[in-house]
């Protein structure tokens, strides 16, 4: 009966060593497959796991008087761009099929629409979402308020070094001056890959201004704009205070195709 009793124990220590050894095996393996993948992300500049606020500052020039037509009229002279923090995608949007959707549509940017899509219901949870997570980062700053335009991108990898989810933040009356590709080309930036932000801010004051016209004319009509509202406007105090940081022009020879794509040049 003792060596009964020896047999089954030495069994089932054996087999609770050998399930130990197994998990261990697996649990290994799985952490070195994720470690892999995450190097390969960072390796081709893939940051999508990653959500960074971005607020742009625009210095602006009053153009001369000798200009025809331009008395007074001011176009964008340098963007500077300042970051505002991060977060892991998971921490931003806790919901995880939220955090899934915005994953996917992240993906399905393009040089011509860097713009991360926030159309439908998800996509006005998701607004609503990132918005919390930039109002609980910038909410309390003892500045001047002004209203801004939030809206998420993400630019290509290959011309973008890093490609993070980025929520943009711009000021309304800043946005206005990204309409015209004849001044926009000769913003000065701070560095030569934030010539693609400047087409992005192209594009995102192109949308505001559909975007408004739609949503003024629904409602001038009484029909609902529910979920029609793809960027925010918000009041917030940002700083924006800047140090003198040598700036220069955009090498648009690098955007070549990218020019192409949006009938630029």
């Amino acid at each position: 009966m003792f060596a009964f009793s020896w047999d089954e124990f030495g069994f089932r220590g054996a087999s609770v060593l050998i399930g130990l050894l197994v998990g261990t095996s697996i649990t290994w393996v799985v952490a070195r497959w994720r470690r892999l993948r995450e190097r390969r992300n960072i390796m081709r500049g893939d940051a999508r796991d990653t959500v960074v606020i971005s607020h742009h500052l625009v210095d602006t020039i009053e153009l001369l008087a000798s200009q025809e037509g331009s008395v007074g009229r001011k176009i964008a002279g340098t963007l500077r761009i300042r970051s505002l923090g991060q977060s892991e995608l998971d921490r931003v949007v806790p919901n995880g099929h939220l955090a899934a959707e915005l994953l996917h549509r992240a993906f399905q940017t393009t040089p011509r629409h860097t713009l991360i899509s926030m159309d439908g219901p998800e996509g006005s949870y998701l607004l609503e979402t990132l918005t919390n997570f930039v109002c609980d980062r910038v909410g309390n700053s003892p500045f001047a308020h002004d209203l801004y335009v939030l809206a998420p991108c993400c630019e290509p990898a290959g011309i973008a070094v890093h490609q993070p989810i980025t929520i943009l933040l711009i000021a309304l009356n800043d946005l206005f001056l990204f309409e015209d590709w004849t001044s926009c080309r000769e913003v000065q930036v701070e560095h030569g890959t934030d010539g693609m932000r400047i087409l992005t801010l192209m594009e995102l004051a192109r949308r505001y201004r559909h975007e408004q016209a739609n949503l003024t004319k629904l409602r001038k009509a009484g029909e609902r704009t529910r979920y029609l509202e793809t960027m925010y406007i918000l009041d917030l105090a940002l700083d924006h205070r800047t140090a003198p940081i040598l700036t220069r022009p955009v090498l648009w020879g690098r955007f070549e195709q990218e020019l192409k794509v949006l009938n630029l040049e």
